[in-house]
């Protein structure tokens, strides 16, 4: 009988340790999170000017991450676009077109056909999407002067919701 609950409790204290390594596994941190240091990147604009993510450096900044293909994407750009025309004084705007999954000349387009002003970067061989680990688009990271990641949002934003989340920043 002493061997039998032996073997009980060692069985259920071996698959305790097991579901609980596989339950930390599922609840692993995936990307950047809030209050990570933003990584610098260098990347170019259309027009062939490389911009560093540290060129933001003393003001807040919106890294926003996007291709043409995404329908939440083009619903946000309008917003980003009239966010930028309003604050771009108080807050940087920088948006990461991921041209590996999309092609320079539909950036091109867009862009164009949307009379975007504020920087697009292009990210061609994936080096800025792998970096942050973007795994959904839109994905914006909301990063302070000093360059702390002070917010992570996935999915379109609204003018509105980056008034809001960049009110305490601006300050």
């Amino acid at each position: 009988m002493r061997k039998f609950v032996a073997i009980v409790l060692l069985l259920a204290v071996t698959g305790y340790g097991i579901w609980n390594a596989l339950a930390a596994e599922k609840t692993k941190k995936v990307g950047l999170s809030v209050g990570d240091v933003a990584p610098d990147f260098a990347l170019q604009t259309l027009a062939g000017k490389t911009v560093h993510l540290s060129d933001f450096r003393g003001k807040p900044v919106i890294v926003n991450f996007w291709t043409t293909w995404c329908p939440p994407c083009k619903k946000e750009i309008p917003d980003m676009e009239n966010f930028y025309k309003d604050y771009h004084s108080e807050v940087g705007l920088l948006s990461v077109h991921l041209t590996s999954q999309d092609t320079v000349e539909n950036a091109k387009s867009f862009i164009d056909d949307h009379r975007l002003t504020f920087p697009v970067v292009l990210d061609k061989k994936q080096k800025v999407l792998n970096k942050y680990h973007i795994q959904t688009i839109p994905t914006s990271y909301i990063i302070d002067r000093h360059g702390v990641i002070r917010k992570k949002v996935i999915g379109p934003m609204t003018y509105k919701q980056m008034v809001e989340i960049t009110a305490s920043l601006r300050q």
